[in-house]
């Protein structure tokens, strides 16, 4: 759409200070020694000064822009396109347009200089990749012009800043899989079941022994004979994502940190579970507390991937603070997946008490040393095979597809031991 022109100004650049000394020395020279080559010379610089006024002014008279295809949210990896269509409505032609986009997108430079001529039009597509997540904003535009000499530098801003949400990018996990909890309802694959359970999955003949409850009528009165449900395990474990977003053990910027490698993480593992129909919920703590209840259904997702889109790293509150204040969410039908790139240990005794309760726990924990962090991961490791908690290592640069496929990380019995003598160590 067509925005109009606002806030207008021009700037002087340190060349017109320059001129400007000139022109006052050339003309007390001048008068002082009566010389018509100082007043010539100062004439000159009157006259450069004036037309590059004059044309900065010009240059951005009788011009309008249009602006089509920016996108109200993306997936981080998408390209962002904006097309970008400048008008003369003049006579005259327009030289050296300099037209940007003021959006906060990380890496984004789309600026290009243009020219027009008069009753003409010039179209032009800005393009950027967002590397991380988060709410940001397109536009307003910025259009400047400068004159021949470099005097003057006049900047018009056209439009309105329209938001922008970048949602997680998402993966295909086909063969991350969590330990069954061995209960109905806990399989993200049918079974077929000998008992009664909420899901009924087919028909077959009567069988003597069935129960009336399993015979179903309306295929029994279509058939002409009993046919019996059957019915299988169903889906009705509960999956729970929990982001740590503890600022103090975040490494990396921007596409390349801990917090978005996990919150892509996380953005997979719903659809993956969302796809099975098994109900998964979210908390975490960064800079707000973030706690979506477990939920099926595509709306659910949809939930998430915004809550993972605003969510930043800049909490203060410890993983076994945030995994403490939620524990009676979880019970013995809960599988747990704890995503954190934290060295400290002692969210692990946090999640060996769940443990006790019965809830299935899985850590996936980005190695925060790959990503430019000071503290290795020894005393994590040994602390999570001390309590035989099942866990996955992702470092920068890997592909997470590829190493959430692999066995999970099970160190060896010596690391109990290892443990035992290291934990405080890391506080």
């Amino acid at each position: 759409m067509t925005r109009r022109l606002l806030q207008l100004w021009v700037q002087p650049s340190p060349r017109l200070l320059l001129i400007l000394i000139l022109l006052v020395t050339t003309v007390f020279t001048g008068m002082a020694t009566g010389f018509s080559l100082f007043y010539r010379l100062a004439y000159i610089l009157t006259i450069v000064t004036v037309v590059s006024y004059v044309w900065v002014q010009f240059m951005l008279r009788k011009i309008s822009v249009t602006v089509v295809g920016r996108p109200q949210q993306i997936r981080v990896g998408d390209e962002v396109r904006e097309t970008i269509t400048l008008t003369n409505n003049g006579i005259l032609p327009r030289y050296g347009l300099e037209v940007s986009d003021l959006t906060d997108l990380p890496d984004h430079s789309g600026g290009v200089a243009v020219s027009v001529l008069g009753r003409n039009s010039v179209t032009w597509d800005l393009k950027v990749r967002p590397r991380a997540r988060g709410l940001y904003h397109l536009g307003p535009l910025n259009i400047g012009s400068t004159d021949l000499f470099n005097l003057m530098h006049r900047k018009t801003t056209i439009g309105k800043s329209e938001n922008l949400i970048v949602y997680p990018r998402v993966i295909d996990l086909p063969n991350f899989d969590l330990p069954s909890a061995h209960l109905y309802g806990d399989s993200s694959a049918r079974r077929k079941a000998h008992n009664v359970t909420p899901h009924a999955s087919s028909v077959r003949e009567y069988q003597a022994g069935d129960s009336i409850s399993r015979i179903h009528w309306n295929s029994t009165a279509r058939v002409g004979k009993l046919m019996s449900k059957e019915f299988d395990l169903g889906k009705a474990t509960e999956i729970w994502l929990a982001i740590d977003l503890q600022k103090s053990v975040q490494a990396g910027e921007v596409g390349d940190s801990t917090d978005e490698y996990l919150a892509t993480i996380a953005a997979s593992l719903a659809k993956r579970y969302l796809g099975f129909e098994l109900p998964v919920g979210l908390v975490a703590s960064g800079d707000d507390r973030y706690f979506m209840g477990s939920e099926t259904g595509a709306g659910q997702l949809d939930r998430i991937m915004q809550y993972l889109a605003l969510a930043k790293a800049d909490g203060t509150t410890p993983l076994e603070v945030v995994l403490s204040d939620y524990e009676p969410l979880w019970a013995h039908n809960t599988s747990l997946i704890v995503l954190t790139p934290s060295p400290r240990t002692e969210w692990v005794l946090g999640l060996s008490e769940l443990m006790r309760k019965g809830v299935n726990v899985t850590v996936i924990r980005a190695d925060q040393k790959s990503f430019g962090g000071l503290t290795g991961s020894e005393l994590v490791d040994d602390a999570m095979a001390s309590y035989g908690i099942t866990s996955f290592h992702i470092n920068m640069g890997d592909d997470i597809a590829s190493e959430l496929s692999q066995p999970p990380v099970i160190p060896n019995s010596s690391s109990k031991a290892n443990y035992k003598s290291g934990v405080g160590a890391i506080q």
